[in-house]
């Protein structure tokens, strides 16, 4: 997301919006940067910063400064680091493989990316029906609007993010991002 990203995500008030905040990710953005997202981004609209190695006092830099009001850790990331920001009152969503939401988790929310290897496809019956989770869920992926409604309809998430899957040349699509927006909505 950049600071022009944020009138789009304004017109269609989405459940929360994430910037990325991995230094060499090509998508990331600096402290200043996250900040005017954050001041031209709807007050009601959630932003979490993603992560992906910082340490705990890096991340709650950017959640004490009102710039983040979450988070997304990568797998990898200890039980210990996000109790760190339990204990701060920070919202945690982390990286999980599907089997892994049917297991006690300290992070709030579970994601789960269904980006699969070049020529293949995710499996949806690899993620574990609703009643058997733990945690609420959220799936990535690269998302059309042909394939975002079987994923509604058959994995039942929470939540789903809709990121550059939505970009012509490096720009977000309004109409496509409407239409994903609006199918999530119903779902």
């Amino acid at each position: 997301m950049n600071v022009a990203d944020a009138d789009l995500v304004n017109t269609l008030q989405p459940d929360m919006a994430s910037v990325m905040l991995a230094p060499g990710h090509r998508h990331s953005v600096g402290i200043m940067t996250a900040m005017q997202i954050r001041e031209q981004l709807d007050k009601n609209i959630p932003l979490y910063g993603v992560f992906e190695a910082q340490n705990v006092m890096d991340i709650l830099t950017f959640f004490d400064n009102g710039v983040i009001q979450g988070v997304q850790l990568p797998s990898q990331t200890t039980e210990d680091a996000v109790t760190l920001l339990h204990d701060r009152s920070v919202p945690v969503i982390q990286v999980r493989e599907p089997v892994e939401v049917m297991l006690e988790a300290v992070a709030d929310s579970i994601v789960i990316d269904t980006a699969a290897e070049i020529g293949t496809s995710f499996d949806w019956q690899s993620v574990p029906p609703k009643p058997l989770r733990k945690k609420p869920i959220m799936l990535t992926g690269d998302w059309t609007v042909d394939n975002l409604q079987t994923a509604m309809t058959q994995v039942q998430p929470e939540w789903v993010a809709i990121a550059t899957a939505v970009e012509v040349d490096g720009v977000k699509d309004l109409a496509l991002l409407s239409q994903l927006v609006t199918i999530a909505h119903q779902n």
